[in-house]
């Protein structure tokens, strides 16, 4: 039967595959937001994927290059996400675009990684009504010849101190494949990115998705 084969698919790939931290809310606060201008350009990463940084004003307006035909909506945009950047995602001809907001967790640079558009062309209509566009989290490094690591928060190490005891954090398991999915308020997520940071848990970004991005031009 094709539901069988259907949850059979579901374990294998969940055993192979690095499994992001899902949250409903973003993980920053508006005091932590902090830009950071050396992301900005265009990147090759380790996946065989181009990106293109942009600051959020500059994608904006390259979209919109009228200003008189702003809406109250766009000035609110413009506002809220000054510090923001957009992320254009181009892997085997696909496209994916996200809302990328950069913060500081003591001297630690995070990006809190939400999509707002994707290649949805095989994808059919109904499906894509059910998907929910969540926010992930991931800890920036400076690795040599300004190549920039991006590590997100993994759900192997969050699970175990849920499973322990040891993390009191708001969260959901959804679907069927039984997806983590934080549900705590911002506040909440950034307090525990500090208590994350400062503990002494061994090899806690060991498992996590990695993208070395490499400026072109090296």
């Amino acid at each position: 039967m094709k539901i069988l084969k259907f949850f059979g698919v579901v374990t294998i790939l969940l055993s192979l595959q690095a499994c992001i931290v899902k949250s409903i809310q973003p993980f920053y606060v508006s005091e932590a937001v902090s830009f950071e201008k050396s992301l900005l350009g265009k990147f090759t990463d380790n996946k065989q994927g181009e990106w293109e940084i942009m600051s959020f004003k500059e994608a904006f307006e390259k979209d919109n290059d009228d200003v008189k035909k702003y809406s109250k909506d766009d000035i609110e945009a413009l506002k809220k996400y000054n510090q923001a950047y957009v992320v254009n995602q181009v892997k085997q001809g696909k496209e994916a675009t996200f809302l990328v907001v950069p913060f500081k967790v003591y001297n630690d640079i995070f990006l809190d990684f939400t999509p707002i558009a994707f290649d949805d062309s095989d994808n059919n209509a109904l499906v894509m009504q059910h998907l929910l566009k969540t926010h992930s989290v991931a800890k920036m490094n400076r690795l040599e010849n300004n190549v920039i690591q991006l590590l997100w928060l993994d759900e192997k190490p969050i699970s175990e101190l849920f499973n322990k005891g040891q993390l009191k954090l708001k969260h959901e398991s959804v679907g069927v494949d039984e997806t983590l999915v934080l549900t705590a308020t911002s506040n909440e997520l950034y307090q525990f990115l500090q208590k994350f940071e400062k503990s002494d848990i061994e090899d806690k970004w060991k498992d996590s998705e990695t993208y070395n991005l490499t400026p072109l031009g090296n």
